[in-house]
């Protein structure tokens, strides 16, 4: 190990460390890991993937993974269990401290989709009737490295949740002070069964940093923290993107050969497409030998349809994950607002398309076709094939979301090659229609 190695892993800071151990050869990562102490390394494991953390556990004795897996919080205890079959899962459950394996227990029994699922259960939380010296006492006392400690908690006898206590409150508060006095009552709390996009917008609404989770008998059972809340959001957004473009889940030491099996399918798909696509387009196999001009305008008809329809899926899709449109009422809104847009959008794209071809093919003659004609057919094209896939980009994430599919799985390849189907059958169409 050279000195800028020691000097880091000493003294640096743990996320780089984390990106020194992943960008060191494979046969070094786990050796630079085990110069850490059991306090440092469990800052270090938090920033490296779970799949890395998984694989470094296997190589530990049994008291070594012990000691490292009850040093770590309960949310990366819960996200590496995620990951693993059931099997494995008790193997690391029985290495666990007896209060923590039941707390994980607890959380793996969840749905991934409740706010219940995704609470951190290392808090602190005093009786209503301590004093503020017993309070500070035991503060002192209980805290491990782990506990959120920026508020206390407060609950009844019965673990009834009561208000908080922000921690500087508590350090500034006088001997002789009734707890009481410093308590903030009637908060807002997320239920255990809330969904993680309400828990996401009450954090949002009141512009809190944590929040209570409370069962059905408002029993304080964990917190929700803005970091809770940034991790799940970056989760989703990446699980968005990779559905969007098709590319499937991934960790960034995949292979190759393993990316590849996980993309294929939908590139050969879209080829399939493709192919009915260009079924169709062969009965306008004389249109297209006529009227060469046709050709010119193509990509722009293909291209205005993705861009609206793209606009019309992500603006739905949002709306679905926000819960912003769940109920019959909510919908019925929605789409005729995004029919209203994508009419008003797709009229003015197309009067304007009309324009701009018609200028060009007064310059640029092609073929016999006057230019008020070919541009007739591009201004009218470019309003039905844009009308009919913002039409789609309304509906088809909400019949997916109604069928209990991820509508995100709508943006992808598959619809993409739809719109163009839609587009091109309008384009030539019209063309046939008005040019022979």
């Amino acid at each position: 190990m050279n000195q800028k190695e020691a000097t880091l892993l000493a003294k640096g800071h743990p996320f780089d460390i984390a990106r020194m151990i992943e960008s060191a050869p494979s046969k070094r990562q786990f050796e630079l890991l085990d110069q850490l102490p059991i306090d440092r390394l469990n800052d270090v494991v938090i920033e490296l993937s779970d799949n890395f953390v998984l694989n470094y556990l296997d190589r530990l004795n049994e008291p070594k993974k012990k000691e490292l897996l009850n040093a770590l919080e309960m949310d990366e205890i819960r996200n590496l269990l995620d990951d693993i079959d059931a099997k494995e899962v008790q193997k690391i459950l029985a290495l666990l401290d007896t209060p923590k394996r039941q707390k994980a227990i607890h959380l793996l029994a969840y749905d991934e989709d409740v706010a219940g699922s995704i609470m951190n259960t290392d808090f602190i939380a005093i009786q209503e009737t301590t004093s503020v010296p017993e309070a500070t006492d035991a503060l002192v006392k209980n805290v491990s490295d782990s506990d959120f400690i920026d508020q206390i908690f407060v609950v009844d006898h019965t673990q009834k949740y009561i208000g908080s206590i922000e921690l500087k409150n508590l350090i500034s508060a006088r001997k002789g002070d009734a707890l009481a006095s410093i308590i903030e009552r009637d908060q807002t709390v997320i239920h255990e069964l809330d969904t993680i996009a309400s828990a996401i917008q009450k954090l949002r609404d009141y512009n809190d940093t944590v929040m209570p989770v409370v069962d059905e008998g408002q029993h304080l059972i964990g917190i929700i923290t803005a970091d809770d809340v940034l991790d799940t959001m970056i989760d989703e957004y990446e699980e968005d993107v990779e559905q969007f473009v098709a590319v499937g889940d991934f960790e960034e030491d995949s292979s190759a050969f393993t990316r590849t099996k996980q993309r294929i399918p939908w590139l050969l798909a879209s080829i399939v497409l493709n192919l009915v696509i260009a079924a169709f387009l062969s009965f306008f196999q004389d249109t297209i030998e006529q009227i060469t001009a046709l050709i010119l305008f193509q990509p722009m008809i293909l291209g205005m349809a993705g861009n609206i329809g793209t606009q019309a899926i992500s603006v739905t899709i949002l709306g679905l994950h926000q819960e912003k449109i769940n109920e019959a009422d909510e919908v019925k809104k929605h789409v005729r607002n995004e029919v209203m847009i994508g009419l008003t959008n797709s009229f003015l794209i197309g009067v304007f398309g009309f324009i701009i071809a018609f200028i060009f093919l007064s310059v640029v003659t092609m073929g016999e076709q006057s230019a008020v004609q070919l541009a007739a057919v591009v201004g009218l094209s470019l309003f039905g094939g844009m009308f009919v896939s913002a039409i789609c980009g309304v509906f088809i994430p909400i019949f997916l979301d109604k069928m209990k599919v991820d509508p995100a799985v709508a943006s992808g390849p598959i619809i993409s090659t739809i719109n163009d189907l839609f587009a091109l059958l309008i384009y030539f169409a019209i063309a046939t229609s008005l040019l022979l």
